[in-house]
């Protein structure tokens, strides 16, 4: 099952579709020329943090039952125990919570505002603006990649065999061929 996702430019609103996966980049389906901006933070997850005070706690309760002289001796034995008997809670509950936030940017070239949003933002992050034309993925053989569309034009509609685009449909390809011209 091959499923393509529309992206949404979180500054415009401007849609475009998938295009084929590529997964050796990791960016999946996401149409040529696109920013995928991804947010990802750390932050300690408070069940890991209550299950260490809960074991600080226990520790201190048992430890002082013990007299003082022999308190050190014991301090050892009791957080391995403890640690034992936590060790399956602690294998299933991750120290930190990530919080990501992915949102999709539309190629600079195809708005002004777009392309000042993004090199405003890139410059903020410490990146250097893209000048009018870069394409930052440019091949040595001096080949650049055609365009991704940003918005797909409507499907041509068939009529008898043809298109109304002057294109004939041969298979599942469309090969553009003149209409023949209509008789009166």
């Amino acid at each position: 099952m091959n499923l393509k996702y529309e992206y949404e430019c979180a500054l415009s609103g401007v849609t475009a579709p998938g295009e084929l996966p590529h997964a050796e980049d990791g960016l999946d389906d996401l149409p040529q020329g696109w920013f995928e901006v991804r947010l990802s933070r750390r932050t300690p997850n408070p069940k890991w943090l209550l299950i260490q005070r809960v074991k600080e706690a226990m520790v201190s309760a048992l430890i002082g039952q013990f007299p003082k002289e022999v308190r050190d001796a014991q301090e050892v034995a009791v957080r391995v125990q403890l640690d034992a008997q936590f060790f399956a809670l602690e294998n299933a509950t991750s120290p930190y919570i990530t919080d990501v936030e992915t949102v999709y940017l539309a190629p600079p070239e195809s708005s002004e505002d777009i392309a000042e949003a993004v090199n405003q933002f890139r410059e903020m992050v410490g990146l250097s603006p893209m000048e009018a034309g870069d394409d930052e993925d440019e091949d040595d053989d001096g080949v650049e990649p055609p365009q991704a569309a940003v918005e797909p034009a409507p499907a041509p509609v068939a009529v008898g065999g043809a298109t109304a685009a002057g294109e004939a449909v041969v298979g599942n390809k469309r090969v553009k061929k003149p209409l023949p011209e209509a008789r009166t």
